[in-house]
């Protein structure tokens, strides 16, 4: 029999067990902080509970209420530079970093008053959960959606794992700005289970990112329990296959998490890196609401009668008591300032009319606001340098493929927050296409492969952006984006809305189209459309090497998500671009006429702009003449509806040309929008050219049948040519 070797562990699973002096040796004010805390969020719990109670919450609440001592112990230990990410049970840990953070630096509750901007950071947070104009988002994120940068509330999220990756590449921003900063990222049993998370707990050790993970592991989900979820009942033995070190204490024992947090905190600020803690804790209640979970019979009434003598409101002040730590006087004094705290902030939200509770008028947010935020301004600086092809002076041929290394290269030089990241970028002289020849070379440390891990790197590139860096992350094939689909459109694409404006993610996401090179169903897509469903997304499709150099750059002043979208068939293809200036613009939204008629309106981007032209050639040849118009901006919010609506009054008939299947297409909706705001310019319906609504083949017979020739474009635009005459 061949011989078994067991392999050594490279990180290690510890059970805290407190010791007798663990209480004793926390300091003073530590401990009154964490039980005002307790006290606090309890009583801020329930008060969400009765306002929902009454109808004055809308959407659901899902409290924390029996979780407490996580929050209090975190934001106990914290620094204040340090941030927190969270989840739609985030009430407790959201207010116990805010409030810490507002309060005066050394702040001793036994001795000092809760202060107007402790109190302030309690009343709009419960507002906020009411959806009211002086929440922190303005009413735009509600209970699940919380943040307040300031304080390194980083935000959460109703995703189960979505905030996972976003809170890990702030705190890989962290890193790479060689910042002593940690970030907690609060996640559920649930949500351990989530692949995302997988993916980016693996970068974590590659990468040395001082993210420490904390599962709140309350044992049901919602309402299936961990036994039924996973096959390891102790969830922080999952880290080490990671090499990530965890820890396993009792989440109901602020003490023991203190010292839990403090261990791991000290070691991660010491020598950078990962760690995980799993809190053994419950929630009393249903998933939401305050209906017990035994009432819809996943769990029993003994079983919750077990967990409320443990519960930490009851336990804490009682061994702070007994070991003369505390006076009763000192007890009540905490007490009765977060029940203040805590109605102060609920008789700001409503008014009392008997024993009716209303919400006034005045603090609902005004509906006009409903479209602010979702996208930072377009405009671009003052100082910019905008022309077009036919304006430049001396230049010189590159490719398409050049010009994107050579603009990319460009960005990092001029600002040392631009990054790059993917698959092979680093790789292969220049990435699997040519596209970042050099960068590696000349800016170490800037250009990092990735896994194969999309939604983890896409989701880390979104959160590095939130706190001030500029990713480029190049997603290889636009099919994978599907495989990154909650972190590009759930969270980069919404969360600049659903927190009030008050964070941008501006990532530029690169991609090259495939079709026509033989890759099949699953590397062919052009994702235009899918990108465009999302309105925090700008899409933007240079044509040719000189667009791409103003694009690129008008994308990185951006503050907002920008797919660049490419296509393989251009990459070869050669323009002139300035021979020593590729820093010009080209302002996002901006459409161009390539070919000027009077006949009709050729609607399209990218290798439909060569293959147009070939047809409108021909067209020439029998007396009519196309007016091609390049969109270069896909997206609906910010396509060029001026230039499209002239040309429109012009001819009074419009083509569209893509090369998707016809349900992946723009064209209905530019079609819709066109009858929306032009319908009185039209002679005709508006026409449209797509493929097959088929997957891509790999057949190279059947992809060329399939793509759109310039014979099938020219009769297609004959045909609405004539309509006009």
């Amino acid at each position: 029999m061949p011989k078994l070797v067991e392999r050594e562990l490279q990180a290690h699973c510890h059970a805290l067990q407190k010791g007798p002096d663990d209480l004793a040796r926390i300091p003073r004010g530590d401990l009154a902080r964490m039980l005002l805390l307790l006290y606090l969020v309890r009583e801020f719990e329930t008060a969400v509970l009765d306002l929902k109670d009454r109808d004055l919450v809308h959407g659901p609440a899902h409290t924390s209420v029996g979780q407490e001592a996580i929050a209090a112990a975190t934001a106990a230990t914290l620094r204040k530079s340090d941030m927190v990410g969270s989840t739609h049970r985030a009430h407790g840990h959201f207010l116990s970093k805010a409030v810490i953070y507002y309060a005066p630096d050394g702040y001793d509750p036994l001795e000092q008053p809760f202060t107007e901007p402790m109190q302030e950071a309690v009343t709009r947070t419960l507002a906020e959960i009411m959806g009211l104009r002086e929440g922190w988002c303005g009413g735009h994120g509600g209970s699940m959606h919380l943040y307040d940068g300031r304080s390194g509330n980083l935000g959460s999220n109703a995703i189960v794992g979505g905030g996972i990756p976003v809170a890990t590449g702030a705190a890989w921003a962290e890193k790479l700005r060689d910042r002593d900063s940690v970030v907690v990222s609060f996640f559920g049993d649930g949500a351990i289970n989530q692949g995302c998370f997988h993916e980016v707990a693996n970068m974590t050790r590659l990468w040395d990112v001082p993210i420490l993970y904390f599962v709140e592991n309350n044992r049901y989900a919602v309402g299936t329990s961990t036994e039924e979820a996973s096959c390891q009942e102790d969830l922080a033995l999952r880290s080490l296959s990671y090499c990530i070190p965890s820890y396993i204490v009792d989440g109901m024992d602020p003490v023991a998490l203190y010292w839990a947090l403090q261990d791991a905190t000290s070691r991660m600020r010491e020598k950078p890196g990962p760690h995980l803690i799993e809190a053994k804790t419950w929630r009393h209640y249903h998933h939401a609401g305050r209906i017990p979970g035994s009432a819809y019979g996943y769990r029993t009434k003994q079983e919750e009668a077990d967990w409320w003598e443990r519960d930490p409101l009851a336990t804490f002040p009682r061994e702070m008591l007994a070991a003369d730590l505390l006076s009763k006087q000192q007890e009540t004094r905490l007490r009765e300032m977060a029940i203040a705290s805590v109605e102060a902030a609920r008789q700001a939200c409503v008014v009392e009319q008997g024993d009716t509770w209303k919400i006034p008028a005045a603090l609902w947010p005004d509906p006009a606001t409903i479209t602010r935020d979702l996208r930072g301004p377009s405009d671009l600086p003052a100082e910019a340098r905008v022309f077009e092809s036919e304006q430049m002076g001396a230049s010189r041929t590159a490719s398409y493929v050049e010009a994107i290394a050579a603009v990319t290269r460009r960005a990092m030089e001029r600002d040392e927050r631009v990054f790059v990241l993917g698959e092979e970028v680093a790789n292969l002289g220049g990435g699997a296409y040519q596209a970042t020849k050099g960068l590696a070379e000349a800016f170490p440390g800037r250009v990092i492969n990735t896994p194969i891990s999309e939604a983890g790197f896409v989701g880390m590139a979104g959160g590095a952006a939130s706190v001030g860096l500029r990713p480029v992350v190049e997603i290889m094939f636009p099919d994978f984006a599907l495989v990154a689909a909650d972190q590009l459109f759930n969270q980069i694409g919404k969360l600049r809305h659903m927190y009030g404006g008050r964070v941008s993610f501006p990532v530029v996401a690169r991609t090259r189209i495939a079709i026509g090179f033989g890759y099949g169903g699953q590397h062919s897509s052009d994702p235009a459309s899918l990108f465009a469903l999302f309105a925090g997304w700008r899409v933007m499709a240079p044509s040719n090497a000189f667009d791409y150099v103003g694009m690129f750059n008008a994308a990185m002043h951006l503050e907002d998500p920008v797919l660049m979208l490419e296509h393989g068939q251009l990459y070869a293809a050669k323009a002139e671009i300035p021979t020593d200036d590729l820093d010009y613009m080209i302002p996002y939204g901006s459409g161009k006429i390539v070919r000027s008629g009077s006949n009709v309106t050729v609607l399209t981007y990218l290798t439909g702009v060569r293959d147009s032209m070939a047809a409108a050639d021909r067209l020439a040849a029998v007396g009519l003449e196309a007016e091609i118009i390049d969109l270069r901006t896909l997206d609906l919010v910010g396509m060029d509806w001026e230039l499209i609506g002239a040309s429109v009054a012009k001819t009074g008939s419009v083509l569209v040309v893509e090369q998707n299947p016809h349900s992946m297409c723009l064209g209905p909706r530019i079609a819709g929008e066109i009858q929306r705001r032009f319908f009185d310019d039209l002679d005709c319906p508006v026409a449209m050219v797509s493929a097959d609504d088929v997957p891509y083949p790999v057949s190279k017979a059947l992809e060329v049948a399939m793509i759109p020739s310039v014979d099938t474009i020219y009769a297609h635009m004959a045909e609405s040519a004539r309509h006009q005459v």
